[in-house]
Order: C-alpha cells, then structure tokens, then sequence
C-alpha cells in the first residue's frame, strides 16, 4: 500500500485503496438513486416496502447517501479520508468487512424495529451516511487515547469519537428523527467491535474456556501409579496412566 500524503497538516489516505473505491460509488449510487427514486424505484431502505416484499433494499441501501449535495460530499469525504486512515490501521479486509457488515446489520435490526414502531415504516435510511458515520467514529474508537487532529486541532481518539457521534446525531434530527435508529444501531456496533473487539473477544474467549475445560475433563480420569520398591536412585519411578 503506498505511504499517504500531507497536505494541509491532515493526513491523507493513498489513493488506491477501497476507502477512495467507497467513496466514489457513494457518489455514483447517490445520483443513479435519486434519479431512479424520481421514477418511483426506491432502492433506499425503507422498512415498510420490504415487509412487502422489496428485500433488495437490505443490499441496494448500503452504498447510497441521502439526496442532498452536501450530505453526498461529506460522506464521501470522510470515508475517504478517515475511513482511509482506519483502513491502513486494520487492513483493506477487516476494514471493508466492517463496514459492510456493520451497514447490512443494522439495516436488519431497523427493519425489524419497524414493526413495532410502525412510523418507521415509511422512512427512508441512507447507508450511505452509516458509513461515514461508523468510519468517523470507528477511527476514533479504534485509537482511542491516541492522537489525531482536525484542521489542526490535536485530540484524542475518543473526542473525536465523540465529535462524529454529535455530527451523526445533528444531521439526522435536521433531516429526520427516526434516522437516529439506524445511526443507534450501527454505531453501538462500531463501538462495540473498535473499542472491544466484541463478538471476536467473546469467541477467543468462549474458546479458551472451552479448551481449558475440555483439559480438566481429561486430567480427571488420569492414574497415579506407585512403582512401589523398584526406585534404585530415590527418585520416583510414577507415572501417568
């Protein structure tokens, strides 16, 4: 992966690498779904059109950000560059795998509130923003007491966690409330996995619980057996059956 570059005092990502590739089909998609949305083909995630059947929305979601200008750029922007930095923290693989899935599971559990919350039935979720959204305060968790900046501004991982987490909170109550929903869901993932490694810490250690007890089981129907007299060094001739 090639070094990135400086410009400005901010550290910019390389240009070949799957956060510029997020970026740019945020841009793409955006357009293309808007223009498609005015010719009555919704593939945003809207709850109640895939209870009736539209479950491509769980897919077509993920990559588009809300139908405004500014939304489209900022998105864009911060997957590209703070997304770029949290990928050359992880790797392309963990790090496209975490934002894809995070999106796809939180569509899901939006999905499903809906039915209990009929209102968000007829709201349309932008993945598109999630991403932003979860690489903003990914990046920050995934450092946490380490330095970064904004403009210059040094801070710590977690305020600017924290920053991402107000500007994700801030864009969804200026556009729409219920947005907060699928925000909630994805960034109590995204803390979850960056700052915990949860569920892969929960895994490691069922394992080990599981390996450890499996060892004890074993050890339990071990022999000690006495060689009796036959020592001739006064050492212990005992051994494990």
């Amino acid at each position: 992966m090639r070094p990135s570059t400086q410009l400005g005092g901010v550290r910019l990502p390389p240009v070949r690498n799957v956060s510029t590739a997020l970026a740019v089909l945020i841009v793409i998609t955006s357009v293309v779904w808007k223009v498609l949305s005015n010719l009555d083909i919704d593939l945003y995630l809207v709850p109640g059109e895939i209870w009736r059947g539209a479950v491509w929305q769980l897919l077509t979601w993920v990559p588009a950000a809300a139908p405004e200008t500014g939304s489209v750029i900022f998105s864009a922007l911060i997957v590209w560059m703070t997304g770029g930095q949290l990928e050359m923290l992880w790797g392309r693989a963990r790090y496209l795998r975490f934002m894809v899935v995070t999106t796809l599971i939180a569509g899901v559990l939006t999905t499903l509130l809906a039915l209990a919350i009929p209102p968000m039935g007829g709201v349309p979720f932008f993945g598109g923003n999630i991403l932003s959204a979860i690489a903003w305060v990914g990046f920050g968790c995934a450092i946490w007491r380490g330095q970064t900046n904004i403009f210059g501004v040094p801070m710590t991982g977690k305020t600017f966690a924290l920053i991402g987490l107000g500007i994700a909170c801030l864009n969804a109550v200026f556009s729409h409330p219920l947005l907060l929903v699928a925000e909630f869901f994805a960034l109590a993932l995204t803390f979850a996995y960056a700052r915990f490694r949860l569920p892969g810490t929960l895994l490691e250690r069922f394992g080990s619980w599981r390996l450890e007890r499996d060892l004890r089981k074993r050890s339990s129907h071990l022999k000690s057996i006495d060689g009796g007299k036959r020592n001739t060094d006064g050492g212990s001739d005992k051994y494990l059956h």
